[in-house]
């Protein structure tokens, strides 16, 4: 009967977790399949082109999301019942994803002499534009904040199956890798679409078009978010932007393969943290601070412990990682994947602490200093030490950021519980 009560309690978020352990590990498994087909047939130094093209793309994803999956997550958490002003949200999201996809695209087309020097370039970053434009639509933050994650599962199933079938059937000789960034911008398309129906038939919204004083206010609502997007996208994904100039695309495919690995695995734990951020935007309105503080403090141990375990998991068995998921070519890889692996850990609890944690505790801007902090620091290592460490320097990045961003979480937090009730 204990049990029985349990369950009832957390049923949201429970669906929330199995739905979202089904996706990630569908993520999870669809690069096992696909990226040993991939990487075997275009090789190291195409792959570190598409790899380049791809954190292109990532950093106009990054404006287009602009933290929404986050701030307005939280926002549809607290207004579940009414119909009326989620589709006022809902069509300002789309509104405002629209907008910044152009304004960043026209601003990367500008720059295109310095950063797409060549026809093959261009013509790879405008069929990555097609993941950002399945993006728009895509609404995580619907299906967040609504507790309802079977139907985000649902959307990245179809979407990532796309992917995979076209892979096979597609990608077959080296100078195939042109497609790469076409192909994964066709899945977020279907996703997209699918995002829409699901949308409109299961919570009721409508396409219309957006009023501007809506969009105006989830501007403003998520800059602070979106400043912290930013800022681990700057120290996540600026090393492979950086190496470029540094290393040869071979190299910089062994780094791109190495960190994928990593993003990857970081899916098997993730379900757990991704869960909780509605969960506990949802429990933690109108608590005191402390309480809240209290409840994270004890999720935050469980989560330690799983996420030493697969950290170390990752070191001891980064050889046969790479073996089975890269192949032979690849297998230089395997240092930079251990030099990496303290990443599952700390990456894991910055997820908890600062975007489960800080941002529901209204501290938004907390974290978004520690990950400013944490960009500057991977940057500035990355230019000072990748003349002569080479690739290994993107490597050390990214641990070395994501203890600097940890160390701050956690400090503010310490700080948070050290004043008066709230």
């Amino acid at each position: 009967m204990l049990l029985k009560e349990i369950l009832k309690k957390h049923k949201s978020l429970l669906e929330s977790f199995l739905s979202l352990s089904v996706l990630n590990g569908l993520v999870i498994l669809i690069p096992i399949i696909a990226m040993p087909y991939v990487l075997r047939v275009v090789g190291p130094a195409h792959y570190g082109l598409y790899g380049f093209i791809y954190i292109l793309v990532q950093y106009v994803l990054v404006f287009n999301n602009y933290g929404f999956d986050y701030s307005v997550t939280k926002e549809v958490a607290q207004h579940r019942q009414d119909t009326a002003y989620l589709n006022r949200v809902y069509n300002a999201v789309l509104g405002c994803r629209l907008l910044l996809l152009v304004a960043v695209a026209v601003f990367f087309f500008i720059l295109s002499p310095l950063i797409l020097p060549t026809a093959t370039h261009r013509l790879m970053f405008l069929g990555g534009l097609t993941l950002v434009l399945g993006n728009t639509f895509t609404a995580v933050w619907l299906f967040q904040g609504m507790e309802k994650m079977r139907y985000l599962t649902i959307v990245n199933v179809l979407g990532k199956s796309v992917f995979l079938v076209l892979i096979f059937v597609l990608i077959k000789k080296p100078e195939h890798y042109v497609f790469l960034p076409l192909l994964d911008g066709l899945g977020y398309m279907v996703g997209g679409a699918a995002s829409i129906v699901i949308a409109r038939r299961l919570f009721g919204m409508r396409l219309r078009i957006p009023v501007w004083t809506d969009m105006k206010a989830l501007f403003a609502s998520g800059a602070a978010i979106f400043g912290s997007t930013l800022g681990m996208t700057l120290y996540r994904k600026s090393n492979i932007f950086i190496l470029r100039f540094f290393v040869g695309d071979a190299a910089l495919g062994l780094y791109t393969a190495a960190e994928k690995i990593v993003v990857g695995l970081q899916g098997i734990v993730s379900p757990v943290s991704q869960a909780l951020f509605p969960y506990l935007g949802h429990d933690f309105a109108g608590k005191p601070r402390q309480e809240n503080l209290q409840k994270l403090k004890k999720i935050s141990a469980y989560m330690a412990g799983l996420l030493f375990l697969a950290m170390a998991a990752v070191f001891f068995f980064a050889e046969p990682l790479v073996r089975i998921l890269c192949g032979q070519k690849f297998m230089e890889a395997t240092h930079l994947l251990r030099i990496m692996s303290p990443v599952m850990f700390f990456g894991g609890m910055n997820y908890l602490l600062g975007i489960v944690g800080l941002v529901n505790l209204n501290k938004s801007r907390l974290f978004l200093c520690g990950v400013f902090l944490a960009g500057v620091t991977s940057v500035a290592w990355t230019l000072c030490t990748a003349s002569f460490l080479g690739v290994e320097a993107g490597s050390w990045a990214m641990t070395i950021s994501e203890t600097v961003l940890f160390c701050a979480c956690l400090s503010g937090l310490l700080r948070l519980r050290q004043k008066p009730l709230a």
